[in-house]
């Protein structure tokens, strides 16, 4: 037993357990997410009608899964936003810009950042629904725009979620005034 945690030995690798299901879970999601953007788009030789009927209904049932799961998974995408700006700032710094021309890399940047800043609303409290809807069309327009190779669908997502931001604020303020 751990000095620091009271668990017992089989309790914590129990929960090392879990905690690799849900990171390969993950994982399995985001590749499944992005494969099944790409079939949407006929990215890679699968332009067939099939390949974007699967690519269409594999996103919308993975879409209605992160809907009904947003409060479990919203804190965790902050991270992952974080990480991604992070990285993008570096990659411009470090001029690894071999793949895309520097542009891209402060374009996407600057995007990722104003949703971080969109996002810190969401590490206190639950979303609404409208925001959750936002929250999830913010995650499938970053695979779409990594599919895709442009920041134009990050860009509509991130002014819809600024929209949503601006609208429930609104919102909030004037039940909050009325009610005062």
């Amino acid at each position: 037993m751990n000095i620091r945690d009271q668990r017992t030995f089989g309790e914590q690798a129990k929960s090392g357990l879990r905690l690799a299901g849900w990171v390969l879970f993950t994982l399995a999601f985001i590749y499944l997410l992005l494969l099944c953007a790409g079939f949407l788009v006929g990215k890679t030789g699968y332009n067939q009608p099939i390949y974007r009927v699967t690519g269409a209904v594999g996103l919308l049932g993975m879409s209605l899964l992160m809907y009904a799961a947003v409060r479990h998974w919203v804190r965790w995408f902050f991270g992952a936003l974080c990480y991604l700006a992070l990285k993008t700032v570096f990659g411009l710094l470090l001029g690894s810009s071999l793949v895309r021309p520097r542009l891209w890399f402060i374009e996407f940047a600057v995007l990722l950042g104003i949703a971080v800043l969109l996002c810190t609303r969401y590490l206190n409290r639950k979303p609404q629904k409208i925001e959750a809807a936002a929250l999830v069309g913010l995650v499938l327009a970053l695979s779409f725009t990594l599919v895709l190779d442009s920041n134009t669908p990050v860009l509509f997502a991130v002014v819809v979620l600024a929209v949503v931001h601006l609208a429930v604020g609104r919102k909030h303020r004037t039940s909050t005034l009325n009610a005062g």
